[in-house]
């Protein structure tokens, strides 16, 4: 499983230093939030806890010329994901939740664990320049 994970980001992503992967992070984490099935034996919370501090520690990343993923943090409430503009752009919050909803997997871990411990997912961007941000909340109704 870890060597097939380090050579999927090897070839197949941004680079990533595997070696502070696997020193920072179990096997069984890594089984944990790498896994498409669920393992029922780990909480959500648990889950939750390990999948944002993995996602922090891949970050920053960018997504695309205007916008870095910065990191992901989890309360009792909601998982939320970070996420850093450069520039002013105008952003419809509206286009950009149907945008967010059409790209997620519902049936994926993630969303099936955020529904059954109703979570939200949230999504904050904030402006590098002007400080301003915007959250876009998918709710667990949003999920189903």
């Amino acid at each position: 499983m870890i060597i097939m994970t380090a050579i999927s980001m090897l070839f197949f992503s941004d680079p990533v230093d595997i070696k502070g992967i696997l020193k920072n992070f179990t096997d069984e984490e890594l089984e944990i939030i790498l896994s498409e099935k669920d393992n029922e034996t780990v909480s959500d919370d648990n889950y939750f806890e390990i999948l944002a501090r993995y996602q922090t520690f891949l970050c920053p990343k960018k997504v695309d010329r205007i916008t870095t993923w910065i990191g992901s943090e989890v309360t009792d409430s909601a998982y939320i994901q970070k996420y850093e503009l450069k520039n002013n752009p105008e952003l419809s919050t509206e286009l950009l939740k149907q945008n967010i909803l059409a790209s997620i997997n519902k049936d994926s871990v993630a969303a099936k664990r955020a529904v059954r411990s109703n979570r939200s997912l949230n999504f904050e961007y904030t402006n590098r320049n002007t400080g301003e941000s915007s959250t876009i909340v998918i709710t667990t109704d949003d999920l189903k």
